[in-house]
């Protein structure tokens, strides 16, 4: 009797192990499973935004999620913003480090649908990978050529690095323009974004039978370029490209006059965190005659373009800049998807971003190419007396 007692329970200890063994292989441990009725109404979506800088990306987003929910959500359920901060410490920049536990915080715990940012390319080529394997769409803010080139989830919102690039070389050229024959750039050592619009300026630059006269880099954080200012005096350049980010840029632009350089300087999409950049220095007109390209501007006089500036006001009290519009379009274009494709299954969200076409809301986008790159136009700014004013809208 014993025997057959002590056979009969190792035959169900073997039966109960072997079910809870192919039981837990079939349990994503990454994924929550026990969610509640009212976590499964709502559609979570993670944000990734430095606590110090671009913060007018997020807030452009939160003016997109607003509105939708106020239309009756996305597939009926309310669209909530959970956020992490990649920015820990005021006066440095957002960190590789802090990006990749945000990403990977709001992905494993949080289970978000999918991602909003990073702003910067430095941090976004870093997540990318994150959100690619974790079949999460991923919006960043930036503009880096290769922060798609991770996989088919993760989409560039701003006009891409080589585009940026071309319209500010042909621009500088133009000899309705700034008919600039030498060029000297500036780069931030380290700096994704900045490295590729720099590389893509010089070569459209030199395709059009310009001369860069100089090329030099500053790391963050520099409190003077002076060596790197005299190389450039001596050269003399027409034109100096320099797109990189505040507070570093509007300083060095105010070092080089005070050397008494004389070339305009012209930027890139990152110059358009606009209060920020323009606040850097007590007198922001030493910045006047610069120009630099951005998504977006507020006097464009379409329906959508001031759905997106009123309702910005509204909460905010200010007008939108053109990092904010990237935030407002990733969310509504991620809400697009989500309806055209009637579910939130992951593919089909991803195939429908894929087919975007002809959308419109605080910029315009025709269509994606083959990089998972927005084909839209490009809209130089100046500042003049201290502001930022609309100069001249170039069409793909």
């Amino acid at each position: 009797m014993y025997k057959k007692c002590s056979v009969f329970t190792s035959v169900v200890l073997l039966a109960v192990l072997s079910f809870c063994i192919l039981g837990c292989e079939r349990i994503d441990p990454m994924i929550p499973t026990d969610t509640t009725p009212e976590e499964d109404a709502v559609l979570k979506i993670g944000v990734i935004q430095p606590a110090y800088s671009y913060t007018t990306f997020s807030r452009g987003a939160e003016t997109a999620r607003v509105q939708i929910n106020e239309n009756g959500g996305v597939l009926g359920r309310q669209v909530a913003f959970i956020s992490r901060n990649n920015q820990p410490i005021e006066n440095e920049n957002p960190t590789v480090e802090a990006s990749r536990n945000a990403a990977n915080e709001l992905i494993e715990m949080e289970n978000v649908f999918a991602l909003l940012g990073p702003v910067r390319s430095t941090m976004a080529v870093e997540v990318g990978p994150i959100a690619q394997q974790a079949q999460r769409l991923m919006l960043p803010g930036s503009s880096g050529s290769n922060v798609p080139s991770v996989g088919d989830y993760v989409f560039l919102i701003t006009v891409p690095n080589p585009f940026q690039g071309k319209v500010m070389a042909s621009f500088a050229m133009n000899p309705d323009e700034l008919n600039a024959k030498t060029a000297a750039t500036i780069f931030e050592e380290g700096d994704n974004y900045s490295i590729d619009l720099v590389q893509a300026f010089e070569a459209a630059f030199r395709e059009n039978d310009g001369q860069i006269v100089h090329s030099g880099s500053y790391t963050a954080g520099q409190t003077t370029i002076a060596d790197l200012l005299d190389a450039i005096q001596t050269v003399s350049p027409d034109v100096i490209f320099c797109p990189g980010h505040q507070p570093q840029v509007p300083l060095l632009i105010s070092e080089a006059r005070q050397a008494g350089i004389t070339a305009t300087f012209l930027g890139g999409s990152a110059w358009d965190d606009r209060e920020r950049f323009l606040g850097v220095l007590d007198d922001s007109t030493v910045l006047d005659g610069s120009y630099y390209p951005t998504n977006f501007s507020v006097a464009t006089q379409d329906a959508d373009v001031q759905e997106f500036v009123s309702g910005y006001m509204e909460l905010y009290g200010s007008p939108p800049d053109g990092i904010a519009a990237s935030g407002y379009d990733a969310m509504r274009l991620l809400a697009r998807a989500i309806e055209a494709a009637g579910s939130l299954d992951r593919v089909a969200v991803r195939d429908a971003f894929a087919a975007v076409n002809g959308y419109k809301g605080a910029t315009t986008i025709s269509h994606y190419d083959e990089n998972r790159h927005p084909v839209k136009s490009l809209t130089i700014q100046v500042i003049r007396n201290g502001q930022v004013e609309h100069y001249k809208v170039v069409e793909p």
